[in-house]
């Protein structure tokens, strides 16, 4: 079993945020300001474990998969099932 690195999670995550048109870095900075960039993908790390948030339009950022934080290897995994369920969304559309 290959290792789950912090760098493939984030290719993952850059793949979600392309799949899903939405931006790819979480925030901007211009001019000294920062500004949030609502659907972004990207990873919280805390205790020890990693989730997936997805910034709001609010500005703040929401556990997307509710799980909190947890081992990257089950992240990894949930974040496969939930694009391949968003590639199924869209090609049902068409």
């Amino acid at each position: 079993m290959k290792r789950i690195s912090l760098s493939r999670l984030g290719r993952k995550i850059d793949l979600l945020n392309h799949i899903t048109k939405n931006p790819g870095k979480p925030y901007t900075w211009e001019n000294k300001e920062t500004t949030s960039q609502p659907g972004n993908y990207h990873l919280s790390g805390a205790y020890g474990g990693w989730e997936l948030d997805q910034i709001c339009k609010s500005g703040g950022s929401r556990d997307v998969l509710n799980t909190g934080h947890i081992p990257k290897r089950e992240l990894y995994h949930l974040i496969c099932a939930y694009m391949e369920g968003i590639i199924r969304t869209q090609s049902n559309e068409l």
